[in-house]
């Protein structure tokens, strides 16, 4: 009985340090995450890396969602064309810094296809909801480079003209199928820039070009004490990213069904809210009105031809 005191303060301290343990937010070489038995946590617990089944689906996906606010709401999915069939997923990092899912007799669900030169790799998720694999100190690859369906703040949205490689934003199937929709948003950089709304290979949408102080037909971006846009243009790249100024968050989405918008979350309702929509009426539906037409939204039907032409199918 004389060290009872002993075993009892031992069990306390377990118990505190237990407690007291927070979630991991990166994996080393050959450790790995399995379907249902942990995740990865970002430092500020604003996003989690994990397996998770969308909307009525019972398949399995690795993704990114947030935490700390709005559980759930995904934002990037790494096999969004190769689901899992059950809970046998599971997340590795090689010691060349590849990240690989695999499943039962599966061994290559999806690759990342990065590689370091040593041992020395980490794989780690971020506030700002990027995943990147580090070879000690440089960065060799990050879920960044390969957008989904949303564009978070600190995201480059265009083209890396070193490599060749292109950022562009593809819609989900459906709300309970991440894989690749009918809806993409990309930038064309044949001559002045412009971002083109695509849905399969029909153009439905258009902004720009960029005329070096903002895209033609929208208005130019006011300084304001929310966001920040910049977009670049130069040797290396065309891209276009924002920056949040304030606590707000934001993110901008092209749902499945081809609308872009950005959503703000508003802690109050505990709910997104619409901030802004890529399209404000009906006129701005690309080529609504066909070759040599005038589109207006205060008349009934909202098209009507130049002066000098007449409409080719009088009923239409």
């Amino acid at each position: 009985m004389e060290n009872q005191p002993i075993h009892i303060f031992f069990f306390i301290a377990l118990i505190l340090l237990s407690s007291n343990c927070s979630a991991l937010d990166n994996i080393s070489a050959h450790q790995e995450i399995r379907d249902g038995k942990a995740t990865l946590v970002s430092e500020g617990e604003m996003f989690e890396l994990g397996f998770f089944s969308p909307g009525k689906s019972k398949k399995r996906y690795l993704g990114i969602w947030y935490k700390k606010i709005s559980y759930g709401t995904v934002v990037w999915v790494a096999n969004r064309n190769t689901p899992i069939a059950d809970r046998s997923g599971m997340l590795k990092l090689s010691k060349q810094g590849n990240l690989v899912i695999c499943s039962g007799d599966n061994p290559m669900v999806w690759s990342s296809n990065s590689t370091g030169n040593n041992s020395v790799v980490v794989a780690q998720i971020l506030d700002t909801g990027n995943l990147v694999v580090w070879n000690k100190n440089k960065m060799i690859w990050q879920s960044f480079d390969y957008p989904g369906d949303t564009h978070l703040p600190g995201m480059k949205i265009g083209k890396d003209l070193v490599t060749g490689s292109q950022r562009f934003l593809t819609s989900w199937k459906s709300p309970d199928d991440p894989s690749i929709g009918e809806y993409t948003h990309i930038y064309d950089t044949n001559g002045y820039p412009q971002v083109l709304r695509l849905r399969g290979e029909i153009l439905v949408g258009r902004l720009g070009p960029w005329n070096g102080l903002g895209f033609s037909g929208l208005p130019i971006e006011k300084e304001n004490h929310i966001y920040s846009i910049k977009f670049v243009v130069n040797e290396k790249d065309i891209y276009a990213t924002y920056e949040l100024k304030s606590s707000v968050v934001q993110r901008i989405v092209v749902t499945w069904d081809g609308k872009s918008s950005i959503l703000q979350w508003i802690e109050r309702i505990k709910d997104w809210i619409v901030y802004a929509n890529a399209e404000v009426d009906t006129c701005d539906r690309y080529s609504l009105c066909g070759p040599y037409g005038i589109c207006s939204i205060n008349k009934h039907p909202p098209c009507s031809c130049m002066d000098g032409f007449e409409p080719r199918n009088p009923k239409e």
